[in-house]
């Protein structure tokens, strides 16, 4: 079979353009340690980056929900203990009145130190985040969640619908507490309220029964609160736990991406010196093939 001078040449032409597209290709690779510039390089090595990649998206988007439930959920924690540390002193003072030798002076001094103690519970109960978000109101985040009606009496006016945060493929946490749960049908405040309303007329009787009959609603308020602050230990605690199980996982994910995406380069030095190669020899031969003619044979 007989080859034509024009096939000849093309065919040197082109390997001469195939050897300078790989040597191009391999610098570009080295220059970037991209190992896949376009789809066409590694079909099934580009499908698997954009899966990886989509993995460590979504694993990116679980740190960013555990850290904001993270942070949601310590705000409440603070804001519950300072509730039991006030109760505390509260406690004390009810059950120093529970004896019922109390006199008048000591009732109004009572008096004037549970007035500035409770409200700073109902404070605490009504506490909102940086973002002006009541942090006790179930899902109504812009209801205060404890006021008074007309008659005086506190009602719950917020919902108790917990919050739901994804921090993996199957699981999720709360991210809030509600406060039907940190005083059940508002039972404490209003005793409370009664209790104070009481105590700042200071009966020449005493209020012992009436203080005896307190101490037990803030044993049971507090009993809510410290169940809440537990609660809260453990999601935490929880959350921890999986945040180091993610860590490990986005490791792997970014370090098989990167063994697909980048630049092997002992390999790749290989490889564009052999395209160097091949370009100087093919040039190299079509330059002197290219000067010969009929006449070079006569």
């Amino acid at each position: 079979m007989r080859v034509s001078s024009n096939q000849y040449h093309l065919t040197t032409i082109r390997n001469i353009q195939q050897s300078t597209a790989e040597y191009s290709k391999l610098s570009t690779q080295l220059a970037t340690n991209q190992r896949i510039q376009k789809p066409s390089d590694d079909p099934l090595g580009s499908v698997m980056l954009l899966t990886l990649n989509s993995e460590l998206t979504k694993l990116d988007q679980y740190k960013s929900n555990m850290n904001a439930v993270h942070f949601n959920l310590g705000q409440q924690e603070t804001q519950l203990s300072s509730i039991i540390n006030t109760l505390y002193s509260i406690q004390e003072i009810v059950t120093t009145a529970a004896d019922g030798s109390a006199g008048q002076a000591e009732l109004e001094a009572y008096s004037q130190e549970l007035s500035v103690l409770f409200p700073a519970i109902v404070d605490l109960l009504n506490a909102k985040d940086g973002n002006d978000n009541y942090y006790f109101s179930g899902s109504l985040t812009d209801v205060k969640p404890f006021e008074r009606d007309g008659a005086g009496v506190y009602q719950y006016l917020g919902d108790d619908r917990v919050r739901d945060v994804a921090v993996s493929d199957n699981s999720s946490v709360p991210a809030n507490i509600t406060g039907d749960k940190l005083d059940p049908g508002v039972t404490f405040l209003n005793e409370m309220q009664t209790y104070l309303d009481l105590i700042a007329t200071a009966p020449a009787a005493g209020v012992g029964n009436e203080s005896r009959d307190l101490l037990g609603h803030i044993s049971n308020f507090f009993a809510s609160v410290s169940g809440e602050i537990t609660r809260i230990g453990g999601t935490l605690a929880s959350l921890d736990e999986m945040a180091l199980g993610n860590d490990d996982i986005a490791l792997f994910t970014e370090n098989l991406r990167d063994d697909i995406k980048e630049v092997d380069y002992p390999e790749a030095y290989v490889q564009m010196n052999q395209a160097m190669a091949s370009y100087e020899s093919s040039l190299k031969v079509y330059s002197s093939v290219s000067q010969l003619t009929l006449f070079s044979y006569v």
